[in-house]
């Protein structure tokens, strides 16, 4: 601590030298232990991890923008709000926005959209390839795992897809329809890239 407040000292007193001007002596060249204390620098406040639950939209009709929700959910039926479906989320996740769209028999988007631990995001992640997803790492650095299912009774495929990024886990399962515009712009609308 000494030393490092030494090093400017000397490097001023070369500098003025050279300007031809001599410093003034101090009045005490021992400096007191209340100075050492009062002239060190305070510490970086320490930065909490930012939090992007505020940005979750609260509403199945402010998902996305207007044009994604066009592309996927404007001609589906909003059947409830995905409580009581239980899809892969780690545990002691709180469940922020559920969104069940529906038409028909064999089409449809589940939207489910999770307050998470990142810790235990990240160790539930590891457990999706056992469950049958496969999973990349999406542009942000964070896992997209998703795993695709033919339906048993009809001619269309189920997509199953989740994002883990920060505190925030999306599960979106869609039968006979593509929801990828939707994800992409509801993943702009909480983190804003």
């Amino acid at each position: 601590m000494f030393r490092s407040r030494l090093v400017p000292a000397v490097a001023a007193v070369g500098i003025l030298l050279l300007a031809g001007c001599a410093p003034t002596p101090a009045p005490s060249s021992t400096p007191s232990s209340e100075a050492s204390e009062s002239e060190t620098p305070s510490a970086e406040p320490t930065q909490e991890p930012q939090s992007f639950v505020a940005n979750v939209p609260t509403d199945c009709a402010a998902v996305g923008t207007a044009a994604s929700r066009a592309d996927t959910v404007d001609q589906l039926n909003l059947q409830g709000d995905g409580v009581d479906f239980v899809r892969p989320v780690p545990e002691g996740s709180t469940l922020l926005l559920g969104c069940d769209w529906f038409a028909g028999d064999a089409t449809g988007v589940l939207l489910l959209i999770s307050e998470v631990d990142p810790a235990a995001a990240e160790a539930y992640v590891a457990t999706l390839p056992d469950q049958g997803y496969t999973c990349v790492t999406g542009d942000a650095g964070n896992p997209v795992c998703q795993m695709v299912t033919p339906d048993s009774q009809y001619p269309v495929d189920t997509v199953e897809t989740i994002t883990s990024r920060e505190d925030i886990w999306i599960y979106s399962s869609a039968t006979n329809i593509d929801a990828d515009m939707l994800l992409s712009d509801l993943n702009v609308q909480i983190w804003g890239n």
